[in-house]
């Protein structure tokens, strides 16, 4: 999760000179770091993703040129990626469009998670296993979707992220089939049934 804060210089619409718009310096930054894809992928793995999810100045006024302007933006990244080196990438991006648009910027970025691959080939077949039986569906093993708290659970014991069907998340009419989750609810069982049966010492 990213913020950019691009800083002009307030005036009056009237007299530009003795000002510095922060707006279009902000916009060319957001094309500077969306316009040239991130990377094309990695191992099992959808190439990374920046969106930009927010544009803010906060200028009440029609005739005057704001003194900053800010954006806010989410990169889901996969391992071609650390934190430390995407954030590197991301200034490499604005630094050409800042000095040319002569402009100062900061950018605060916060890595709630690194991109990581689960590597128990024995736990997650028994997932999938459960899901097949089931749903009589052969679930797709995929790293597509959001982030979870399987970025921090996974320091402690094997993750493999299974759930209900996203078509509305994140909408205003966000919902689920009460039938569906009632489904969940039996596979996570079967899931615990089999791991502690296999797995208990």
């Amino acid at each position: 999760n990213c913020r950019l804060y691009v800083e002009g210089r307030q005036g009056h619409v009237a007299y530009p000179e003795r000002a510095s718009n922060p707006t279009p310096a902000l916009a060319r930054m957001i094309v500077a770091l969306t316009d040239k894809p991130l990377d094309a992928g990695f191992e099992r793995f959808q190439p990374s993703n920046l969106e930009a999810t927010d544009l803010h100045i906060g200028n009440p006024a029609h005739n005057v040129i704001p003194a900053k302007a800010e954006a806010r933006f989410n990169v889901r990244f996969n391992p071609n990626w650390t934190a430390a080196s995407l954030e590197a990438e991301l200034r490499r991006r604005l630094d050409p469009v800042a000095r040319a648009a002569g402009v100062d910027y900061a950018l605060q970025c916060v890595c709630s998670g690194e991109a990581f691959l689960t590597q128990d080939r024995e736990f997650i077949d028994l997932v999938a296993g459960v899901v097949a039986e089931k749903t009589g569906l052969q679930p797709e093993r995929s790293t597509t979707g959001g982030t979870s708290d399987a970025r921090f659970i996974r320091y402690h014991a094997p993750v493999c992220e299974f759930g209900l069907v996203g078509a509305t998340i994140h909408k205003v009419d966000e919902c689920a089939a009460v039938a569906d989750i009632e489904r969940l609810s039996d596979i996570y069982e079967a899931i615990l049934d089999r791991y502690f049966s296999v797995f208990a010492c």
